[in-house]
C-alpha cells in the first residue's frame, strides 16, 4: 500500500508555544511551524528558538513536521535553514514561500525535502519546473499573495473562481510527481465553508489542504477520506492486477473496463487516503448535558445550528419586546433608505440569535457577567446566521465556580461577519478549586462603529417625516428618562426562540435564585426599546462598547431606563450617537435594583 497521505496540514505560528501544544494534541497529519508571515520582523530569532525547543521534545519525534522558512531573498532565509539543519528530525520537510525560480528551492533542498508555495503569477508559470526538482515533494497554492498579485477582490468567498490556478498547480504537481496541496480556507469560524472548500479541492484531485485552526482539521479530513465505494473499487483494481500477474497475463478488467497504469495509480492514491472515522456505537442511554467550567479549555470551539431570520421571528420579538425601530417596521421606508426591498432584521433580534447559538457551551450558566466589543452589521429579514464560539479566557472564582470568556462570531451565508463580540458567563465547576487566572478585563476592546455603517444607505427619508430629535439636535450630556415601565413577560419564549439552551432561563430548579432568570438579551432588548422611545428616528444600533448585567431580572419585573447621550460623531449623512443606558428593575416587593449598564453606538439621521 502507498504511504499515508498528509491530508490536513496545520499551520501554527513559530513563536507561540501554546499553539504548538494544541497542534501536538490535534489530529493534524502534518504540523507546519511558520517562521514567515505569522512572525513579526523583530520576533524571528525568538521564533526559531521556540521551534527548536518544541521539536526537541520526544513527543514530536514521530510526527510529520515542516518549517515554513522566510523567502530566499530575505535576510532570515539562511538562519532559518541553519535551524532546520540542526533539528535532526527524521520527518522534517521545509516549506519555501514565494517560489518563482528553481534557485529559490536549491539551498533548502540541500537540507531536507521541500514543499514549495506558489503564490505569484511567475511562480505559477514555472511550477512544472519546480515540481521536477528532485527533492521537491509538494506544491502548495498560496491564495492570499496570489490573489493580491492578480488583483482579485472577494475571490476567497468563491472557490470556483480559482479553478484556473488550481488546475495549473495540480497539473504541474502531477507532471513532477509531487503532491498538490490546497491553500487554507480563511473562513476561520465557518466550518461549512471550510468543508465545501476541502471537498472542492479533493474532487479536483488535490492531495491535501492547509488548515489555520485546529477546528478546520476535522472537516478537511472528512472531505478527503476515502469512501466505502472508493475502497471497494481500488481493492478490486489491485486484486485484478495481482490475479492477472499470477496467471502470467498482463491484462485485467474491472467493471468491464481494462485496467491500465492510470487506474492503478489512482487506486494506489485512493488507498493512501485516511478512512472516514467511524463513531463508536452509542450506549443504550446517554445524557445530553452542558459542560462545567473545568470542561472548557482554551481553544474549545462550539457551534449552534444555522437559523434563517423569518417574519415569524420578527413578529414574536415585536410582540414581546415592543420595539418601535422604524426600519424594522416600515417596508416602504426601509426600501427608501437602503434601496432594496424587505425589512431590517432588528439588530437586537440578530444579537439574540448570535448569543443563543453560542449557549451550547454555557447551558449551566449561573449568569452572564458582561458583553464587550460587540459589532453588528445591519441585515434584512431572510438572512441566515451561523455562529461559532471559542473559549479564549478562563478565570476561577470562589465557591467552586469560574468565568469563561467566549469569542462569539456570527456569519451570513456568504461568510461575512455579522456579529462579533466577547461575553463572560459564570459557570459551576466540577471541583471546589478549579484553575484559571486570566485577566478577563483585557478581552473585547471597543470596535470602530464607523466601519459598520452600511454603504449606500440614504438617511434622508428618516429626516423627511421625523418623529423626534434628529442628530443635529442632540448634545452630549443630554439625558432622557423613560417614565413608563415595561413589565417583563414571555421570558422563556424569547429564550427558546433565540435557541438559548441555558437551563436557568426555563427551569427554576437550576437557578441559584430559586426562580427562572430572565435571559440577558431580553433585558437588553427592552432597554433598546426604551432607547428608540427616546430617539424614535434611530436608524439602527451598530455596536456595544460594553454591556454589564449589574443584577438579576425575573419574570414580572418592571423595567425603567435612563438614556444618556455621551458623545455625537458627525458623518457625511447623519452621525453616530454614543449612548449610556442604565436600567433598573422593580419586583413585586417594590424594591428597585440596578440590572443593566449598557454603552452602545447608534446610527442617527
Amino acid at each position: 500500500m502507498a504511504p499515508h497521505v498528509a491530508v490536513a496540514r496545520l499551520v501554527v505560528p513559530g513563536h507561540q508555544a501554546q499553539m504548538h501544544e494544541k497542534a501536538l494534541a490535534s489530529s493534524a497529519d502534518e504540523v507546519v511551524f511558520d517562521l514567515e508571515d505569522a512572525v513579526a520582523a523583530d520576533g524571528k530569532e525568538q521564533a526559531r528558538e521556540q521551534v527548536a525547543a518544541t521539536l526537541s521534545q520526544p513527543e514530536w519525534a514521530e510526527r510529520a513536521v515542516a518549517v515554513r522558512v522566510n523567502a530566499r531573498d530575505t535576510s532570515e532565509h539562511d538562519d532559518d535553514l541553519a535551524l532546520c539543519a540542526a533539528l535532526s528530525h527524521e520527518r522534517l520537510t521545509i516549506v519555501v514561500p514565494k517560489v518563482e525560480t528553481v534557485e529559490d528551492v536549491a539551498a533548502a533542498s540541500a537540507v531536507a525535502p521541500v514543499q514549495a508555495i506558489v503564490e505569484s503569477p511567475a511562480g505559477l508559470a514555472v511550477a512544472p519546473y519546480i515540481a521536477r526538482e528532485e527533492r521537491v515533494i509538494a506544491l502548495i497554492l498560496g491564495y492570499a499573495d496570489l490573489g493580491a498579485a492578480l488583483g482579485r477582490r472577494g475571490a476567497q468567498d468563491d472557490v470556483a473562481r480559482w479553478l484556473v490556478e488550481q488546475e495549473a498547480l495540480l497539473a504541474a504537481a502531477r507532471l513532477g510527481g509531487a503532491d498538490a496541496v490546497d491553500g487554507p480556507a480563511f473562513a476561520l469560524r465557518d466550518m461549512r465553508r471550510v468543508a465545501a472548500s476541502a471537498r472542492h479541492a479533493r474532487e479536483l484531485g488535490f492531495d491535501g489542504k492547509w488548515a489555520i485552526h485546529p477546528a478546520q482539521l476535522a472537516p478537511i479530513q472528512d472531505a478527503f477520506a476515502i469512501t466505502a465505494d472508493e475502497t471497494r473499487w481500488a481493492r478490486r483494481v489491485k486484486r485484478a492486477i495481482a490475479e492477472a500477474a499470477s496467471s502470467g497475463g498482463a491484462a485485467a478488467a474491472v467493471d468491464g473496463a481494462m485496467v491500465d497504469d492510470a487506474m492503478v495509480r489512482r487506486a494506489d492514491r485512493l488507498l493512501a487516503l485516511p478512512e472516514v472515522a467511524r463513531a463508536p456505537a452509542a450506549a443504550a442511554t446517554r445524557t445530553v448535558a452542558g459542560p462545567y467550567y473545568d470542561d472548557l479549555a482554551i481553544g474549545t470551539v462550539v457551534r449552534g445550528p444555522g437559523v434563517t431570520i423569518t417574519e415569524g421571528h420578527a413578529a414574536l420579538h415585536q410582540a414581546v419586546i415592543g420595539d418601535r425601530l422604524r426600519l424594522a417596521l416600515d417596508a416602504d421606508l426601509y426600501e427608501a433608505v437602503t434601496r432594496t426591498r424587505g425589512l431590517l432584521a432588528h439588530p437586537m433580534l440578530v444579537c439574540d440569535f448570535s448569543i443563543g447559538q453560542s449557549t451550547q457551551a454555557t447551558m449551566r450558566v449561573l449568569g452572564n457577567l458582561f458583553y464587550r466589543g460587540l459589532g453588528t452589521r445591519p441585515v434584512p429579514l431572510g438572512t441566515t446566521l451561523r455562529t461559532t464560539a471559542e473559549v479564549v479566557g478562563r478565570r476561577a472564582t470562589s465557591g467552586g465556580r469560574g468565568i469563561v470568556v467566549l469569542r462569539v462570531n456570527t456569519v451570513d451565508a456568504a461568510g461575512r461577519s455579522i456579529v462579533d463580540f466577547h461575553r463572560a458567563p459564570l459557570l459551576p465547576a466540577r471541583t471546589t478549586q478549579p484553575d484559571g487566572d486570566d485577566d478577563i478585563a483585557t478581552f473585547g476592546a471597543p470596535i470602530d462603529p464607523s466601519t459598520l455603517v452600511p454603504d449606500g444607505w440614504d438617511l434622508r427619508p428618516l429626516r423627511v417625516d421625523a418623529l423626534g430629535p434628529l442628530f443635529a439636535e442632540l448634545r452630549a450630556g443630554d439625558v432622557v428618562a423613560v417614565e413608563a415601565a415595561d413589565t417583563v413577560t414571555s421570558a422563556p419564549e424569547i429564550a427558546r426562540m433565540s435557541l438559548n439552551l441555558a437551563h436557568t432561563h426555563t427551569d427554576a430548579a437550576t437557578s441559584p435564585n430559586g426562580e427562572r432568570l430572565v435571559y440577558g438579551g431580553h433585558v437588553i432588548g427592552m432597554a433598546a426599546a426604551h432607547v428608540v422611545r427616546a430617539l424614535p428616528d434611530l436608524a439602527t444600533i451598530l455596536s456595544w462598547d460594553s454591556c454589564d448585567h449589574t443584577g438579576p431580572t425575573f419574570e414580572g419585573d418592571r423595567l425603567h431606563s435612563r438614556v444618556e447621550i455621551v458623545a455625537c460623531d458627525a458623518l457625511p449623512d447623519g452621525g453616530l450617537v454614543r449612548l449610556r443606558v442604565t436600567t433598573t428593575a422593580t419586583g413585586a416587593d417594590d424594591w428597585k435594583r440596578d440590572v443593566l449598564d449598557w454603552r452602545l453606538v447608534a446610527l442617527m439621521p
